[in-house]
Parts: C-alpha cells; sequence; structure tokens
C-alpha cells in the first residue's frame, strides 16, 4: 500500500493545476450526452487537401493495428466493438477511411448514416478525442464532396457543441491540441463566432506550450509529431482559403508553427525517408515526412531550418551511417504518457538501412508487453544489474501511460563529433550514468559508458538488432552484416545474443536478436563502418 501511494505521488505531483481541477471535475459531471438539434447553421466548405488517409477500409473489412474485422452491411457495424481493445474502437469511430483515396461518396454517407443511427448506444467513440479527429474527418469528407444533407450536419453540429464543453485540460497533450484543432475547424465550417474565439485561443496557447524551441513536439514521439503537423496543415489550409474568421494574424501564427514542425521533421528524417520509431511509435500510423512535405508545399509553407536542441534529439550523418540518439527529457513533466524509460539509447542506420533499432511498439494495452516495451532494458543503453539479476529503469514506467520518478539528464558536450551526457535515473542506488558518442572517423562511432557513486556499479549494456541481421559473435568481436561492434573496459563480460520480438507495428511482431554486455565500472563501445 506504501509503495503504491508512494508510486501515485511521484506522478500526480508533476501535473499542472488546471490538470489535477479537470481530473476531480472529469470524474464528477455527468456522463456524455449528445443532443441533436433540429435544425443546423448552414455548412460552409472548407479547402482541404488530396484524401490520402492509409487503406483501412476494403469492401466490407474495417483494419486497424493489424486487425481486421468484416461487417457485411454498414447497418450491422458495432460501433461499440471492444474485441481489439478501446484504441481499436478508436479508430474506428475516428472515421480516418472517408478520406482514403478510393472512398466513395454513396458509401462513406452509408457509414456516418450507421453512426448517426447508433449515437445513444455509442460510449467510447463519443469521447473528446475520437470526437475531435471525426469532426475533422467529416468536415473534410463533406467539404471535399460539398455534400448537403440536413441529419447529418445536425448531428456534426452537435459533436462539436459536445466538444466544447468537454475539452481534454485534465489530460492536455496532444489530446488537447487535437480538441482545439477540431473545434477551430468546427467554427469555420459552421460560421460559429464564439467557437473560433474560443478555439484560436486554445490552439494559440497549446501550440506555443508544445512545440519547443527546435520544432519537436514536446511528447518526444516522432509518429505523434507527424500526426499533429499533418492536422496543423489542414487547419492552416482551411484558416488561409476563409476570410470569414477575420484573424490573418492566426494563420501567420499556425504557418509559423507547421514550418518550424516541419524543419524539426526534416532533421530526425533519415535517409531513407522514415522517422526514428522511439518512445511511442509504429510504422504506418502517421502520414510520411514526404506526404507533410507535399501538403505543406500546397499550403505555400517553407520548413525553418532548425539545430536539434529542447527536444532532446541528435541525428549525426557521417560517411555510410546515420547515427540518431536521445539525450532528452522523457518528455513534458505534465504529461509523459506517451514515454519510454530509453534515456541515452540510440539508432544506426548504415546505407539507410536500420542496423541498431527501438524494439518499438505493438500495443497500449495495460500487460507485460506494455510495460517491457517502456522499460530501460528494452532500449540501446546501459543499466545497473542488481543482486536479484534485475536492471531497473531510469524513469518509472507503470501502468499504461503512468511515469513516476523521471530522469533528468546534464549535457556536458554538444559538438557535430562529440556528445556526452549523464542523468540521475539511478540517484537511488547511488549511481549516476554517463554516457559519451565519439565520432573519430566516418566510419567510426566510439560509445563510452561508465557507472559512477556509491552504488554498486556491475551493469549490462543492451543493443537492439534489426530483424534484416542475423549477428555473429567470436572473441568479443560482434558482426552485424559489414559492421563490427568491439567491447572493451574495465571488466567486460563475453557478449551474448538473445531472441527478442520487434514490433513491425501494432500487434505484430518479428523475430530479431539482441546483444547484452556485462561490464563492471565502464565499458567502451566501439563501431566500424567499412568505408
Amino acid at each position: 500500500m506504501m509503495r503504491r501511494c508512494g508510486l501515485l505521488w511521484r506522478t500526480v505531483q508533476h501535473l499542472r493545476a488546471r490538470q489535477v481541477v479537470y481530473q476531480v471535475w472529469n470524474r464528477l459531471r455527468p456522463a456524455t450526452a449528445l443532443r441533436v438539434p433540429a435544425t443546423a447553421p448552414a455548412a460552409h466548405w472548407l479547402r482541404v487537401s488530396i484524401a490520402d488517409k492509409p487503406v483501412s477500409r476494403k469492401g466490407q473489412a474495417f483494419s486497424f493495428l493489424n486487425q481486421s474485422v468484416v461487417w457485411g452491411d454498414p447497418g450491422l457495424i458495432d460501433w461499440n466493438y471492444a474485441a481489439n481493445g478501446k484504441l481499436w474502437t478508436y479508430n474506428l469511430t475516428y472515421f480516418d477511411y472517408l478520406n482514403q483515396p478510393d472512398g466513395r461518396t454513396g458509401i462513406g454517407l452509408a457509414l456516418i448514416r450507421s453512426f448517426i443511427r447508433q449515437t445513444s448506444r455509442i460510449s467510447d467513440g463519443l469521447e473528446p478525442y475520437p470526437t475531435s479527429l471525426r469532426i475533422m474527418n467529416w468536415v473534410q469528407f463533406l467539404s471535399r464532396h460539398q455534400i448537403r444533407d440536413e441529419p447529418v450536419q445536425a448531428h456534426l453540429f452537435a459533436q462539436v457543441s459536445l466538444l466544447r464543453g468537454r475539452l481534454e485540460y485534465h489530460l492536455a497533450g496532444n489530446h488537447l491540441l487535437e480538441n482545439g484543432f477540431a473545434l477551430l475547424i468546427g467554427a469555420l465550417f459552421f460560421r460559429q463566432r464564439h467557437w473560433f474565439r474560443a478555439a484560436a485561443a486554445l490552439v494559440r496557447r497549446e501550440l506555443t506550450t508544445q512545440v519547443l524551441s527546435d520544432g519537436g513536439h514536446d511528447e518526444r514521439s516522432p509518429m505523434y509529431h507527424q500526426i499533429l503537423l499533418d492536422r496543423l496543415l489542414d487547419v492552416a489550409l482551411a484558416v488561409g482559403q476563409d476570410s470569414w474568421h477575420g484573424d490573418p494574424a492566426l494563420l501567420a501564427f499556425l504557418n509559423q508553427k507547421a514550418a518550424l514542425m516541419l524543419g524539426w521533421l526534416g532533421a530526425v528524417t533519415v535517409s531513407n525517408g522514415t522517422v526514428p520509431m522511439v518512445n511511442d511509435a509504429a510504422e504506418g500510423i502517421a502520414p510520411t515526412t514526404a506526404q507533410l512535405r507535399r501538403k505543406a508545399l500546397e499550403a505555400g509553407i517553407v520548413p525553418t531550418f532548425v539545430h536539434l536542441g529542447e527536444s532532446g534529439y541528435r541525428l549525426y550523418r557521417h560517411g555510410r551511417y546515420e547515427l540518431f540518439v536521445d539525450v532528452g527529457a522523457v518528455g513534458p513533466d505534465h504529461q509523459p504518457g506517451h514515454a519510454h524509460a530509453d534515456t541515452f539509447s540510440f539508432l544506426l542506420y548504415v546505407d539507410g538501412q536500420p542496423v541498431l533499432v527501438d524494439p518499438g511498439t505493438s500495443t497500449y494495452q495495460i500487460g507485460d508487453r506494455r510495460q517491457w516495451e517502456r522499460s530501460t532494458v528494452a532500449h540501446n543503453t546501459a543499466t545497473p544489474q542488481l543482486a536479484s539479476g534485475e536492471s531497473p529503469d531510469s524513469s518509472e514506467m507503470w501502468s499504461g501511460f503512468r511515469v513516476g520518478r523521471r530522469a533528468r539528464v546534464t549535457l556536458l558536450d554538444d559538438t557535430g563529433t562529440r556528445l556526452s551526457a549523464r542523468h540521475n535515473g539511478y540517484r537511488r542506488l547511488g549511481l549516476t550514468h554517463q554516457r559519451s558518442w565519439q565520432m573519430t572517423a566516418p566510419g567510426r562511432i566510439c560509445v563510452f559508458d561508465r557507472l559512477t557513486g556509491s552504488g554498486a556499479k556491475t551493469g549490462v549494456a543492451r543493443f537492439y538488432i534489426h530483424p534484416r541481421w542475423l549477428p555473429e559473435s567470436q572473441s568479443g568481436l560482434v558482426t552485424i552484416g559489414s559492421v563490427q561492434i568491439r567491447f572493451q573496459g574495465e571488466a567486460v563480460g563475453e557478449p551474448t545474443i538473445q531472441v527478442y520480438a520487434m514490433a513491425a507495428g501494432f500487434n505484430c511482431w518479428q523475430p530479431a536478436h539482441c546483444l547484452l554486455v556485462p561490464f563492471a565500472g565502464s565499458l567502451q563501445t566501439t563501431v566500424t563502418i567499412p568505408s
């Protein structure tokens, strides 16, 4: 009981006062009730981009998170379908499939009407987050095809009205920003001045807070960064085309933030066009960097050149390799829900192909897999090894989206060829972890780990290898394709190779290999990539 209380305190002490107030209010207020008016204000088509959402509906099959369900007719869809978990239900009610490239008007309207008929029975789908995404999708669909349908417009108006009273201040983060984007689009679509004023203020405030000085989103997930940038570009397109709002300064602000976020995205996109799948991130969920660049061009937005800094990420490009490193906070203190305990982890790409990787995210469901994927031992970093054989987390991950203690990083050196930092995530053990990366030549990287302090300095370094590679180990030398890795130090054990399951997306795994290197005190890892 005492341990549980301590864990809760270490988590909630970082919440903002407004979050605490709304956490209480969110639990006390009445259940969601959608009140659909007999008629709605006239709709006004907005400027929208081409339909380019991932194909998630084929015929009668709906596929999200690599799980498919077939309903024989739109009228038979269970909008509360829960067998695949809440995130799957959320995806079903987002209505992204209205805006996939092969979307057809008749089928889209049939799906919308099926949802409307079941409104009184819908639960998860009327929560503010899926409602926000659905508002965006319905408005885009109706605007693209210039559809006028009174019952649909009345239901959409009711959803925007419901969202206005259910903004997710208790969660903040990307949820609250999505709420603001949707409310702004709803205000433009129905030309509701009071909605517009509230939405514009919210979006201004949250973008100012959530977009860091180097352009990164403060939750430090490249996937969510792409998702939010895509939404921001959609909003900028609509605001830029519509003069009704009479707020040209808002458009300038939106474009400036989009340019900054686009600059950060370019700075972390590797040569194969992908972004590192770190923190909560998975392939096939967000639009690609190439897609976002095309949409930005359509909106007349040019990326701002940025130096990676406040987000804590660095990307080095030397010769044949690209090295992505994390020396930042796990996330914003008040909302680290998508964080992993991955301080000082790094990824390695050679000739544009992943070699050392993050094992990825395959689920948001609370359980052993979720806990492991967020843990320090699931990342390319070093951990102390306790007498019990366990390796503690550098930041205290628990439940599905909670963080107790957080590792605090101190940068020691940050140049084009050397990066060095220490963190205090093991202070309760009397230890500090210091790691540095030295790019000594176009094909040579030296990684130095040191455990200092009063605690036992026995540790283990882990290196997760992409499934395409079969590592070979002989006499302390590990070969991964053409890459060679050698380990040296005060007391370094023989590397061992274990099999792990790498997330190839949600609910999808591939067998791969991990290197484990025991050491005491310090470890030097030398990676050589032949020219």
